[in-house]
């Protein structure tokens, strides 16, 4: 059967259109808002992404971290306060599921934890040549969690130490 007649033009300007070469190194990155901050997680540790859902409270635990437990497809699994660990303002009641568009499941090594965030920007690669130095009244203050600052589109985003997040996120949660 014969071809449409756009159909030759529409592939004969995808094929001549120049490819964009990825640098060597880059690597996927999920970049998320809490607040007013936009943050990044490396995509290897999400899990998937949720809509928001009440967590239930646990009695005697008074680590301001740990929101509660949270249901997932059937297990319960620990939510924890990313704003809180990173000392982020943010407006709103976060026991209010409806303050948050989404949660984020992240894995590390069958280690799951679940966390409410403002907004999901999506899955991007990142070139390590766009990385910044991170100044020294950020590093000391929410952002000692900051492995790294780019610039995505234009919007400042930080790159999360996951290691030391996730140190930090089981310190608080014993």
């Amino acid at each position: 059967r014969n071809i449409p007649a756009d159909y030759r033009d529409e592939w004969t300007q995808a094929m001549a259109e120049k490819k964009i070469e990825e640098a060597p190194g880059t690597f996927s990155v999920v970049i998320f808002r809490i607040g007013r901050e936009w943050l990044a997680l490396p995509t290897r540790l999400l899990a998937e992404v949720i809509r928001p859902e009440r967590f239930h409270t646990l009695p005697h635990r008074k680590s301001p971290v740990l929101l509660g437990i949270v249901h997932v497809h059937g297990e319960i699994q620990l939510c924890v306060s990313f704003h809180r660990l990173l000392e982020i303002d943010t407006p709103g009641d976060e026991a209010d599921p409806h303050t948050h568009k989404r949660m984020i499941v992240v894995d590390r090594d069958g280690e799951k934890w679940v966390f409410p965030v403002n907004d999901i920007l999506g899955i991007f690669r990142v070139d390590p040549g766009q990385f910044q130095n991170v100044p020294v009244t950020v590093a000391m203050a929410q952002s000692a969690f900051t492995q790294d600052l780019f610039r995505w589109k234009d919007i400042n985003v930080a790159l999360l130490d996951a290691e030391l997040l996730f140190f930090h996120l089981s310190r608080n949660v014993q």
